[in-house]
């Protein structure tokens, strides 16, 4: 009897492993294209991070936040400098520390499934196909280099591991909170997690609250000091930022609130037909079937209808369904803070970084059923539901690799690099989205000032010090010097 046991848990973890690996084979090919392209998904604010991580990388400064901004914490330039030190900056090389997050997180998620739920590994691969093979423009969003996307995935799954160290879990939390204020959701998921536990609410229990408190603001003070050397401006404005980006009136949050289910969620998942251009990627495919969103539709109402009903006990001794529960809870919180965000505008495309952590939202759900359900058949049917789901989802993926090969995404930013760089056009102006594009592409040899939203004010007072050489990038049409791709290289003004 021991042989049989031991020989099938070494069963389970050969599984594990394969099912492991195919998860970070496909996180790979769902990259691909943004990362290859480097005009399939490059803005401006990518660029930025790109640029402090090559001040870091240079050791000219150290980005403590994103520039010109009082809030997100520049972790990202961070994990992206040690890279720009090996080889030269590019948007590709921006891509590797993210891709290793993204895999990372994939197969977190299998393994956790499978350990804490008791789960097959096919079952908790299955569970974690939102992730794994999300739509192209989501697949594309979790590697973007701007935003944080990927980060808060890391940091809640890290939350999760340290739950029982709190003065670790406090400090994880501040810097993943000053990073990204999403990271937050982890608190009331936990804390509906652990209020069934009877330890939540005795003198231990509150003593981890307070050590999870002290964790927190030790990691404020720090940063918060640091600020004030670095620039002389408190932390409190961090707070003040985020403050002016919520909405609350009532006449507004209930249409943006009723978008979220109508529009954001369905984009979110795949289940409504969604043309990638809108969403700042260069192509002209679009993704999404509302035969897909019935599909999910169907898949979530069977899981959510079996645990709301009761329908369901755990079909193994070894399982917990505490970690599939979390998951479900931050999805959760993710959707309903959405609406919240005074950038949005219902009817406009969804801003799919603030809503990518709801893709924890089936998965958890997902996992908790499929660990419960008795009814082999209901089993079947979601199992199904989610593989039908990532195929489609993989079958765009496809779809773009190949229209990407058979036609490139067209890299006007680069010919104007280029041009630059070739006639030493030392500095230039132009518009946000072209400035720290073009600064990045030119890795600096060409110093491009904005003329509306300034990001990088050593690059403003550069180029008025050098007015008398500056050129202007002006968008066509327009006229005065030469043309090159979409813009018009207009003289210094005498």
């Amino acid at each position: 009897m021991k042989g049989f046991a031991s020989s099938f848990l070494d069963r389970g973890r050969r599984e594990c492993v394969v099912f492991c690996v195919l998860a970070t084979l496909l996180v790979l090919l769902r990259s691909f294209v943004p990362t290859y392209y480097e005009s399939f998904f490059f803005d401006s604010d990518q660029a930025i991070v790109g640029l402090m991580a090559k001040h870091l990388s240079d050791g000219r400064k150290f980005p403590l936040f994103y520039y010109g901004l009082n809030y997100m914490l520049g972790v990202e330039a961070w994990v992206i400098a040690p890279f720009f030190w090996i080889a030269r900056p590019s948007v590709a090389l921006m891509r590797v520390p993210l891709i290793l997050m993204n895999v990372l997180v994939a197969v977190w998620l299998v393994a956790a499934l499978h350990r804490r739920l008791a789960l097959r590994p096919a079952m908790a691969f299955i569970a974690a196909l939102p992730f794994i093979v999300p739509t192209p423009a989501v697949g594309s969003h979790l590697l973007e280099a701007a935003g944080a996307c990927i980060e808060p995935f890391v940091y809640v799954l890290v939350l999760w591991q340290l739950r029982q160290r709190p003065l670790a879990f406090g400090a994880v939390l501040g810097v993943g909170f000053l990073h990204r204020e999403f990271t937050v959701y982890a608190i009331p998921a936990l804390a509906i997690v652990e209020a069934r536990r009877a330890s939540l609410w005795t003198r231990d229990g509150w003593r981890r609250v307070a050590l999870a408190a002290a964790g927190f603001a030790v990691v404020w003070l720090l940063v918060d000091d640091l600020r004030m050397h670095l620039s002389g401006e408190p932390l409190a404005l961090q707070a003040a930022s985020l403050r002016g980006q919520m909405c609350f009136a009532p006449h507004e949050l209930g249409a943006r609130a009723a978008a979220v289910f109508a529009h954001a969620l369905p984009v979110l998942f795949g289940g409504t037909p969604a043309p990638l251009v809108a969403f700042r990627m260069n192509t002209p495919l679009a993704a999404g079937y509302r035969a897909v969103g019935w599909l999910v539709g169907a898949a979530l109402l069977v899981i959510f209808a079996r645990l709301i009903l009761g329908r369901t006990r755990v079909r193994s001794p070894g399982a917990d369904g505490g970690f599939g529960a979390y998951l479900m809870w931050l999805g959760v919180f993710a959707a309903c803070a959405y609406p919240l965000s005074c950038h949005l505008t219902p009817g406009d495309p969804p801003i799919l970084r603030y809503l990518l952590l709801a893709l924890l939202l089936p998965i958890g759900s997902a996992a908790m059923f499929l660990a419960r359900e008795p009814s082999r058949y209901a089993r079947t049917f979601v199992a199904t539901a989610f593989v039908l789901w990532a195929g489609i989802n993989l079958f765009d993926h496809i779809r773009l690799i190949r229209a990407s090969a058979i036609e490139p995404p067209w890299n006007d930013h680069r010919v104007l690099a280029d041009y630059l760089v070739n006639n030493h056009i030392r500095y230039a102006r132009a518009t946000y989205w072209d400035a720290y594009k073009l600064a990045f592409l030119t890795r600096e040899r060409v110093t491009v000032a904005s003329v509306d939203v300034a990001r990088i004010d050593d690059y403003q007072r550069s180029v008025d010090a050098h007015a008398d050489t500056a050129v202007t990038l002006a968008r066509q049409p327009c006229s005065g010097g030469p043309t090159v791709a979409s813009w018009c290289i207009q003289p210094p003004a005498r």
